[in-house]
């Protein structure tokens, strides 16, 4: 339950410190006085998203602090998922720095807010005024019966099974889209591939032909002018080179004993006309080597024509590139196959998940027909301690076609306020004070059933008075005798029978308006219930009702 309750720099509060009793806490004060503010700081702890504009001061952080005492509601599992410190005195915490940052903690230990908002859902229930409305939301009102059975372990389960569902439903889907692309590119591709593989093509294949297809058109001019160099090197008598530099050679023996400079000479010259030999002589393969091929000149330039024809007709400029483009589709055809069995796998997968789904959602219906009898006999005794002896509850399961959040169902709450007079739609027949009463009842049926620690009524207090407003105070002080109860209310009737009672008011200090807070003792909270009954002008009249109302609701709990 809460214990400290602790507010920095927040909207128009400066500084505040609320102490909790373990029972009944009753918050009151002028409309405008701040006690939204006060809900408003404590919905961050509650991991609500901030309001970038929350600073009072904007050069200090906003900080929102609540101390629980948690030891007796089994939450050291909790804090083991998550890795947390446990305390039997556990601090939520909130910070809003000058730049609109926000950061939560649990124990000095910083969190993220889903944790954080996790975590006080099960230590805060809060029922303001505008929560009636959400009595008209099928949702909602499944969410209700769920509580009162117990079923969130089972909805959490179903939840996970229809998630994976349609997560694998919109992967069928997208995959068995792209399949139906695939068989219709397939065709198309299937011809390409062939058409290449039938090109037999290879790497460098270009560039290897286009050379000999240079030399064959060639062949003629080279082996001519190969014929006449190695006439002009060859050894034959005559004026060729060779046998001119064999004279030559012939000249420098006859000096080589002379000296050594000779020597050298001739040496070279002797290299030099080796050389030549060598050359003469591959010179002279090389032309014989030739071959004039006009046949495999016209097959070659059949394959060249072939390679430039299929480099235009896919806007390539190279063979490597049609290689590729055959790679890749051959790759194509691979992942297509891959992807129908994959198709196969899923499909199995998604039909299985819905089966579970289906499944599940039946044991939720299940759950549900078997806990609305018990749960209507419990809202009929609470009505009529509400003041709605006659009223009628009913609660009415819709089976539906499509699985959605909260099953195949969807749940209608039915309501008549007066005998004789059929059960309809709540939201079209009960007033605002009748919504009050019978969102009232609903949250005391539900909160014993989760074991909440804390329970906030925000102003529910809308079209309620006269007796009324008595027997909305006693149900709701029976309701305190089980779970800590903090009240925001108009009401008379319910100031007087809190256990203790604080004060929201609002002044100017230093120029600026702020918002705080006061414990009321006995003779101040008669001023503040009396101020309620008559307005700011209080009457004899008035302060004796609120002493009454004090001294009646301080005898019953003596």
């Amino acid at each position: 339950m809460l214990r400290t309750l602790q507010i920095e720099n927040y909207a128009i509060i400066r500084s505040l410190e609320i102490d909790f009793d373990n029972s009944f806490t009753v918050i009151t004060g002028e409309t405008g006085a701040g006690k939204s503010i006060l809900m408003g700081a404590l919905s961050l702890i509650l991991g609500n998203r901030v309001d970038t504009d929350v600073l009072l001061d904007k050069s200090r952080k906003c900080i929102v602090e609540g101390t629980f005492d948690i030891h007796d509601y089994a939450l050291r599992p909790f804090f083991e998922e998550h890795d947390l410190d446990y305390q039997d005195l556990t601090t939520l915490r909130r910070e809003i720095n000058e730049h609109g940052k926000s950061r939560a903690f649990i124990n000095d230990t910083p969190v993220n807010l889903a944790i954080l908002k996790e975590l006080s859902n099960k230590l805060i229930d809060i029922h303001s005024q505008h929560q009636s409305l959400l009595l008209q939301d099928s949702d909602f009102r499944l969410g209700i019966i769920d509580q009162y059975a117990q079923n969130q372990a089972l909805r959490e389960e179903y939840r996970t099974s229809l998630e994976a569902w349609r997560e694998t439903e919109q992967a069928f889907v997208t995959l068995k889209k792209r399949c139906a692309e695939a068989v219709l590119q397939q065709e198309y591709n299937n011809y390409t591939i062939q058409e290449l593989a039938n090109a037999q093509l290879h790497p460098n294949e270009q560039e290897e032909t286009e050379h000999t297809v240079n030399l064959l058109s060639h062949a003629e001019s080279i082996k001519g002018h190969l014929y006449q160099a190695a006439q002009i090197l060859s050894e034959k008598e005559g004026d060729t080179i060779v046998q001119m530099l064999k004279n030559v050679q012939d000249e420098c023996a006859k000096l080589k004993d002379l000296g050594p400079e000779y020597q050298e000479i001739h040496d070279r010259v002797s290299s030099a006309l080796l050389e030549l030999k060598d050359i003469a002589y591959d010179i002279t393969c090389k032309e014989e080597a030739v071959d004039l091929n006009p046949q495999e000149l016209d097959r070659l330039t059949e394959r060249l024509d072939l390679i430039y024809s299929l480099q235009h007709k896919y806007h390539v400029d190279s063979v490597d590139e049609l290689i590729k483009i055959k790679e890749q589709l051959e790759q194509e055809a691979a992942d297509h196959s891959d992807d129908e069995e994959r198709l196969a796998v899923l499909d199995k997968k998604r039909n299985e998940l819905l089966a579970k789904s289906k499944q599940l959602a039946q044991r939720l219906r299940q759950s549900r027909q078997k806990a609305i009898p018990a749960l209507k006999k419990e809202m009929s005794s609470r009505l009529s301690q509400l003041a709605l002896p006659d009223g009628n509850f009913d609660i009415r399961l819709t089976e539906e076609e499509e699985l959605h959040d909260y099953g195949t169902e969807s749940a209608s709450f039915l309501f008549s306020a007066n005998k004789g007079v059929d059960l309809s739609d709540i939201s079209k027949v009960a007033s605002g004070g009748e919504m009050s009463r019978v969102m009232l009842a609903l949250k005391s049926v539900i909160t014993d059933s989760v074991l909440l620690p804390t329970v906030i009524f925000d102003e529910i207090d809308t079209g309620i008075s006269g007796e009324t407003a008595n027997k909305v105070a006693l149900v709701m002080r029976d309701f305190s005798q089980r779970h800590q109860i903090i009240a925001i209310t108009h009401l008379p009737q319910i100031a007087a029978i809190g256990n203790s009672h604080y004060l929201v008011f609002k002044e100017n200090r230093d120029g600026k308006a702020v918002t705080d807070l006061k414990s009321l003792g006995t003779e101040e909270r008669v001023q503040a219930i009396a101020t309620l009954i008559c307005g700011d002008k209080l009457t004899d009249a008035a302060l004796n009702t609120a002493r009454e109302l004090l001294n009646v609701h301080s005898s019953q709990k003596s």
